[in-house]
């Protein structure tokens, strides 16, 4: 009868070690999602918009960079060279490469406006990211879940910036 009571206490308390193990686990997976969603979100509803029309477009289609792209560039801070090359990447999508093959930024067409996407340079994104890690403080009591220590914390940290990575990565190769 005793060790009736024992190994169900024993059995309860694996399942509790087992629940809030997944806890522990999901809960970074989902805040790091999150994260890469909103860091995609904010790098898609920001592009530079040039509104030109149907000449730009045979330009592009034609290998060359248009005068009005490469001043709305130049006043944004990116430099194209004069060597630089545009490859068709589908129906009205071009990427323009400098000279060592480098992407400069992507260039879609949406009617008679331009959309371009220039290359990632901002630090902005990580800190996304470690503000979401930080949410997690909070989001944790409301699932009766306990952080003990560092070791957790190292483990929530890792497990949130890994999914935050592989989100906003696999989002961005969709765009590019």
């Amino acid at each position: 009868m005793g060790n009736d009571k024992k190994d169900r206490e024993k059995e309860e308390k694996e399942k509790k070690e087992y629940q809030e193990g997944l806890k522990k686990t999901l809960i970074p997976i989902l805040f790091g999602l999150l994260a890469g969603i909103i860091c995609y979100s904010i790098f898609v509803a920001t592009p530079y918009a040039l509104s030109v029309g149907d000449p730009a477009k045979e330009s592009l289609d034609n290998g060359i960079v248009p005068a009005t792209l490469l001043d709305l560039l130049e006043t944004k801070g990116h430099s194209v060279p004069e060597n630089a090359t545009v490859e068709k990447q589908g129906t009205d999508k071009w990427l323009i490469n400098d000279e060592t093959g480098s992407n400069i930024c992507i260039v879609k067409a949406d009617g008679n406006t331009l959309n371009i996407y220039t290359s990632i340079k901002s630090e902005d994104w990580l800190l996304i990211a470690i503000l979401i890690i930080l949410l997690q403080k909070f989001a944790y009591p409301l699932f009766k879940t306990k952080i003990e220590g560092a070791k957790d914390w190292l483990y929530i940290g890792f497990m949130t910036l890994f999914c935050w990575f592989m989100t906003f990565t696999l989002f961005l190769s969709l765009l590019f």
